[in-house]
């Protein structure tokens, strides 16, 4: 009970409140769209014994122990060769041999979404940014801000413009980190709980197709 007043008390609790509410009522689950513009960064700090790894082919990959390509694979939604071999990127974060944190990158001009089960259209110079997950030994010491703020200078460097990603509206975590590296909030994308998606108010404007895969 404790944690569940301190998580209300804190940034965005009571905004997530509104959305639990809204789930239990109707059956409908509520993403946010965000997104930012590539540009490289002049100012990124990783702790003495970190390191960034970016992998886009089968080589790069190949390099790393079988035992964090394993892992990796645990919170890749798809096998990483598959991912690389689709023309999507891999990007990790590396404490000597021990993963940190990581997350996917599909590039456009489309990509399938797991959860919710979509399609989306963008533009050739976009990127979708999913499955970031930070490994439990190093949480709480802002490695998925830096993971993120490497992932965008990297991406920069290699035509991609825009990078987008969404949040379930519930997850006052994920939004923060987001909103902490500079991410601008966008479309509102709603959903029913088996996955069939409803609408998603603005996203043409933004320049986005979304539909179904179910």
């Amino acid at each position: 009970m404790k944690e569940r007043l301190e998580f209300l008390k804190g940034p965005g609790g009571l905004r997530a409140a509104a959305y639990f509410g809204l789930k239990l009522l109707t059956r409908i689950d509520v993403f946010r769209i965000v997104w930012i513009f590539a540009q490289p960064s002049k100012s990124l700090m990783l702790p003495s014994g970190w390191r960034y790894l970016s992998l886009y082919t089968d080589e790069a990959l190949s390099n790393l122990s079988s035992d964090i390509i394993e892992r990796a694979a645990e919170q890749c939604g798809s096998n990483p060769k598959q991912l690389l071999r689709h023309g999507g990127s891999l990007h990790l974060l590396l404490a000597d041999d021990s993963l940190v944190a990581q997350l996917s990158i599909e590039r456009g001009p489309a990509c399938r979404i797991d959860s919710p089960p979509l399609y989306l259209g963008m533009a050739e110079t976009d990127a979708f940014l999913s499955y970031l997950y930070t490994w439990p030994a190093y949480r709480r010491r802002g490695a998925a801000q830096r993971l993120i703020a490497a992932t965008v200078s990297d991406l920069s460097t290699r035509n991609v413009h825009r990078i987008i990603a969404h949040v379930r509206a519930t997850n006052v975590p994920s939004l923060a980190v987001f909103e902490h590296a500079g991410w601008k909030t966008g479309p509102i994308m709603l959903c029913t709980l088996s996955g069939h998606l409803l609408m998603v108010p603005g996203a043409t404007s933004a320049g986005l197709r979304f539909r179904s895969a179910i």
